[in-house]
């Protein structure tokens, strides 16, 4: 297949993974692929109710009728194919993967390492967004706001306007 085929597949493809991954990091609450065994390995679900004023506890036999009561303890299953942030990781990859055939595809070295860098650099601001990602940053709800949509626009207008064309066999 020459490169000329190739691009515009991978640029496709790119494009569409870069939605996914977006979409699927909103999802997941940001980047949170490190701590997804923390998140869901080592929880647990606690379910037994007790009702304040009344004194009545979950626990206390009822005599009137039967009734089912939910006391869900220990951890739940961790289902990758469930999980945002395993999504987010594995578009992410799809994206990276597009952007690299699609710089070797076009030809121009230059352009070709801005094309894998942007979604990299926009991934860096998505961290820096993150609620709880680095200890030593805390960002408010603008900034935060602020830097995801920093990141998706130096992705976007890189891909959609700067991006390298392949170049035509002379």
């Amino acid at each position: 297949m020459t490169s000329s085929r190739v691009f515009p597949f991978a640029r496709i493809t790119g494009h569409i993974a870069w939605w996914i991954f977006v979409v699927t990091t909103l999802f997941a609450g940001g980047i949170t692929w490190t701590d997804a065994h923390n998140r869901f390995g080592d929880s647990y679900i606690d379910a037994s109710f007790t009702a304040g004023s009344s004194g009545w506890i979950a626990y206390t036999p009822l005599t009137d009728s039967p009734i089912g009561i939910a006391n869900f303890t220990g951890s739940p299953p961790y289902d990758r194919w469930t999980d945002p942030a395993f999504w987010s990781l594995l578009a992410f990859a799809v994206v990276l993967i597009a952007a690299v055939i699609e710089a070797i595809s076009a030809r121009r070295l230059l352009p070709g390492i801005v094309t894998v860098a942007a979604p990299c650099v926009a991934l860096g601001l998505l961290v820096l967004a993150t609620p709880g990602t680095l200890d030593s940053v805390a960002l408010d709800t603008m900034a935060a706001m602020s830097a995801v949509l920093v990141a998706v626009a130096i992705r976007e207008v890189w891909a959609r306007r700067f991006a390298p064309r392949p170049s035509l066999p002379s």
